[in-house]
């Protein structure tokens, strides 16, 4: 850094300090210090504009797009195992349907807490297929028999 030892040189030996103009600084300075001091400038007004009523807040930005830059694999991947969960979360709740209405139909006896179960899997099921535009034809036609068969059972008091 070129004026401030130009500066304490001149107070040590009382000389006194020409007054350069911008220019004559710039050209006095090294290629590294221009560029430090640029870099300063820039960071002061990226600081000066985040603070700012304005909702520009350049650092944000800059460190949102560093973050999706250093983080895109990472994000495919989440991306990839959350698709591969939701996929094992609708087989579950398909197999968990299908297997109750096949031991109904096969005469299989299930305890109040087994009925609760699969009515609350139905309607989750239900509730996801109508939310993510799902179809579900086979498993919608075993719902329907659950729902009547628990019925028909209630009315008798068999459940």
């Amino acid at each position: 850094m070129l004026w401030p030892l130009t500066f304490y040189n001149a107070y040590k030996h009382k000389k006194e300090v020409k007054q350069l103009n911008l220019n004559e600084l710039i050209t006095k300075m090294t290629a590294g210090e221009v560029a430090g001091w640029g870099l300063l400038a820039l960071a002061l007004l990226l600081s000066i504009v985040q603070i700012s009523p304005l909702k520009l807040n350049p650092w944000d930005r800059i460190f949102g797009w560093i973050g999706r830059k250093a983080n895109g694999k990472i994000q495919g991947q989440l991306d990839a195992l959350s698709a591969q969960v939701r996929e094992m979360w609708i087989n579950k709740h398909r197999q968990t349907l299908l297997i109750f209405a096949r031991e109904c139909r096969a005469g299989i006896d299930h305890s109040p807490d087994e009925w609760v179960n699969a009515l609350n899997v139905a309607d989750e099921y239900e509730k996801y297929c109508e939310n993510n535009a799902v179809t579900n034809g086979i498993v919608k036609a075993d719902t329907a028999y659950i729902r009547e068969l628990y019925l028909q059972l209630s009315r008798e008091h068999r459940i």
